[in-house]
């Protein structure tokens, strides 16, 4: 029975959106939260990942500053002092180097944290800018009500996901980038290039989903005729899939 309730659901949430947002559970903010929380996380495992296919991908070494010893001026003063704790690391090489891997790795966890805080604050941003386009023409609903719907307008973002990593791991596991470096960018546009297209086309269904299911969300919760919802939904959403897509 819980099977088939949640098959129930999701088929609801697919062919017909408003009857979902009838469903008092789907209105409230506390369930749009936990879908952009899920999808905060899956972001941020993706990013993590992408780190480690371009690491296994990539053999290639840099050299870089050595962040452990101090900088020059400081050993100049201090490195003949046996006693000076400033001068303790002067005997250290200046330069070093580094597996390129390791370095991607390391990027793509710092950029990891920033992915799940700013999904996070998106959400609240995109319910604001929505529940003012809904009154704007003449909608009733809260402001909570719109954040529950913005949240739910998150979850096909799940399909561009897949499809994303999906493409990422057929390129790059296809791919080994090397030497020289400043060849890199050349590298992965290369690798990426036969991803343009797929992933276009997954974005504008994404789109298409999301702008059904904001349309169906606003015109249920702030009582709007079906063609005002999809104006007050379609407006900020095209603007958002071409700063997306450009």
């Amino acid at each position: 029975m819980p099977l088939h309730s949640a098959s129930r659901t999701v088929r609801q949430f697919v062919l017909s959106p408003r009857q979902f947002f009838r469903r008092s559970p789907a209105t409230s903010a506390a369930a749009g939260f936990v879908v952009v929380l899920a999808l905060a996380i899956a972001l941020t495992a993706s990013v993590w990942y992408l780190g480690v296919l371009l690491a296994e991908s990539t053999d290639a070494t840099v050299t870089m500053d050595n962040q452990e010893r101090p900088p020059d001026w400081v050993c100049e003063q201090h490195a003949d002092d046996p006693d000076s704790v400033f001068g303790s690391r002067c005997d250290q090489p200046e330069t070093i180097e580094r597996d390129v891997g390791s370095l991607l790795r390391e990027a793509a966890s710092e950029y990891a944290g920033m992915t799940f805080v700013g999904t996070l604050l998106v959400w609240p941003i995109a319910g604001a800018v929505l529940f003012v386009a809904a009154r704007s023409v003449g909608g009733t609903g809260s402001f909570l009500a719109t954040l529950a719907v913005t949240g739910w307008s998150a979850l096909p973002e799940f399909l561009r996901l897949g499809a994303g990593l999906a493409g990422l791991q057929y390129a790059l596991g296809r791919t080994e980038f090397a030497e020289p470096l400043e060849s890199f960018p050349t590298q992965i546009e290369a690798a990426f290039a036969s991803l343009q297209l797929p992933l276009l086309a997954a974005s504008l269904l994404v789109l298409g989903l999301q702008w059904s299911v904001l349309t169906a969300g606003l015109e249920e919760v702030h009582d709007l005729p079906r063609g005002v919802a999809a104006v007050a939904a379609g407006v900020p959403l095209g603007l958002w899939g071409l700063l997306f897509l450009t």
